[in-house]
């Protein structure tokens, strides 16, 4: 990627100085240098923002109580895990994230909670049905506050950046449904494709 970047950048030296352009090619770059150390400001208060709600949100206990009421819903997901233990715990960590609009912290969330899939099916080589669920539900990121993008308007000017909540919620909950039901309508049993190897 950065042998892409540097020809991409002599490149446009070579036709800005053919061009005698090149001092327009220097403005540009010096404004948007400066943009972007804006925007990379305006992202990192609102991840430090919500990141420390999520240390709130541990250490009042809230993730217990946000847990209860996700297992309804992820009940009906899951299948064959035990909702009550640290699987459970670390993929409704990693939901509440995503809820959230937290994707940097929904990373590594993700990532705990699919070795304790792993650990817990006592997968070895192969991905279950619950882990291609998982990965669905991450990837969906259903967002009741889509801090991240709300920050990337607000920094292009946006006067309303929560207007796109409703298009929001909307797709990821539509992708989402999609998604489970072709899983779990199309994965085979885990025991039949050991039998077919």
């Amino acid at each position: 990627m950065s042998t892409i970047v540097a020809i991409i950048t002599i490149i446009s030296l070579m036709l800005g100085f053919y061009n005698n352009n090149l001092y327009n090619i220097t403005n540009s770059v010096m404004d948007n240098a400066d943009k972007s150390i804006q925007f990379m400001l305006t992202i990192a208060g609102t991840m430090a923002l919500w990141g420390g709600l999520m240390n709130i949100v541990k250490e009042s206990k809230l993730d217990e109580k946000i847990s209860s009421l996700l297992k309804p819903f992820l009940r009906l997901i899951f299948s064959k895990l035990n909702l009550g233990g640290e699987t459970y715990k670390a993929i409704t960590m990693n939901v509440t994230a995503n809820l959230l609009g937290l994707g940097n912290a929904a990373t590594p969330l993700g990532i705990e909670a699919m070795k304790k899939i792993k650990k817990e099916e006592n997968l070895k080589n192969r991905p279950s049905k619950n882990m291609a669920l998982f990965t669905l539900l991450n990837t969906a990121s259903i967002q009741l506050i889509p801090s991240t993008i709300a920050a990337i308007r607000f920094s292009h000017g946006s006067k309303n950046p929560m207007e796109i909540l409703p298009a929001v919620l909307i797709s990821s909950f539509v992708s989402l449904l999609c998604g489970v039901i072709l899983i779990k309508t199309t994965w085979k049993n885990e025991n039949e494709k050991c039998k077919k190897r």
